[in-house]
């Protein structure tokens, strides 16, 4: 995976991508935070970690140097919940309905869809999110 990572790196895909949008990621404000979690949700997993997180401390640093380390914790914090966002988000969500899938015998099994879960991931991911992120200000 890491080599995948690196090539894709390599390509300038994620550079541009980043160019794009990182005048809207000031950290110090609270729409740079919006958009900086909104992406890390809607793309977090661990190449994503990878790819952003250099990119994103260091337009952190330039602002201030408590920047950097605030840009660190939003990272490692809204990449660690958005895992909970869908079933796609995490590893041990799929472990999680497939298990359940296999339980499906009468009264005690349940299919747990794509829909369902998100049903409860989208809100809680975005509540938890939003706690975390008032601590971390």
């Amino acid at each position: 995976m890491l080599i995948t990572v690196e090539g894709f790196d390599r390509t300038g895909f994620p550079s541009l991508l980043w160019d794009s949008v990182e005048k809207y990621t000031n950290i110090d404000t609270t729409s740079g935070v919006a958009v900086v979690s909104l992406v890390i949700l809607v793309l977090s997993n661990v190449p994503t970690v990878l790819l952003l997180g250099h990119r994103m401390a260091a337009a952190a640093a330039m602002v201030s140097p408590g920047s950097e380390k605030k840009a660190w914790l939003i990272l490692a914090w809204v990449s660690t919940v958005a895992g909970n966002l869908s079933l796609l988000g995490s590893a041990a969500n799929l472990i999680v309905c497939e298990q359940a899938r296999r339980a499906a015998l009468p009264p005690l099994g349940y299919t747990l869809t794509f829909g369902n879960h998100l049903k409860f991931g989208l809100p809680s991911t975005l509540i938890v999110t939003a706690v975390g992120l008032n601590i971390i200000k």
